[in-house]
């Protein structure tokens, strides 16, 4: 079984069994991996732009046996990924411009995509504001400690939803939420 540090255990627990799953910038495919072991009737394409990332996630499937249960794709971003099947995108690990730009030029790739697991750590109000701007509203959102430095993860899902920009800088759930983490965070 895979150990995961807790950023990654913590997008994988965003992540719900019988989902159809592309990690675009998968790195090591350690997440992946992760999924196919820990839930339910699951499928995963683990996608990287950077071909030695790629490789390095291969060598780590082939290590726990799960060639035949993880599909690997170089792709810039969703540019080489048919959704046709697809419900669920993770885009973790890059900022929110590259996240959004993702997502942007690939906009016809999304009509059946459900949710996007999104984890940024810059101008999270501008990934807000942009994902909510082509269908998706904010369903969830979590902090996250691992090696000092404090995550966040947004979940979003197919709708529409009004925010304020309060809500779109400090993110809803965790303004509501107002925990330790939070208050550290915006400090």
């Amino acid at each position: 079984m895979i150990k995961l540090s807790a950023r990654l255990k913590a997008l994988a627990n965003f992540i719900d069994d019988n989902s159809n799953v592309v990690d675009i910038g998968c790195d090591h495919g350690l997440l992946d991996i992760y999924l196919i072991q820990n839930k339910n009737n699951i499928k995963v394409i683990a996608s990287d732009v950077n071909i030695n990332a790629l490789n390095n996630a291969k060598n780590n499937i082939k290590k726990y046996k799960l060639e035949s249960k993880i599909t690997t794709v170089l792709s810039n971003g969703l540019d080489n990924i048919n959704t046709k099947n697809i419900d669920t995108i993770v885009i973790a690990g890059m900022g929110a411009h590259t996240a959004v730009g993702i997502l942007y030029n690939n906009l016809k790739k999304l009509k059946m995509v459900e949710k996007l697991v999104i984890q940024s750590n810059n101008d999270l109000d501008f990934l807000r504001y942009k994902v909510t701007k082509i269908g998706y509203y904010i369903a969830k959102e979590e902090l996250v400690r691992d090696a000092g430095i404090i995550y966040t993860i947004v979940e979003f899902r197919k709708g529409y939803r009004w925010y304020s920009k309060k809500e779109l800088y400090f993110g809803p759930f965790l303004l509501k939420e107002n925990n330790q983490l939070f208050r550290e965070k915006c400090n």
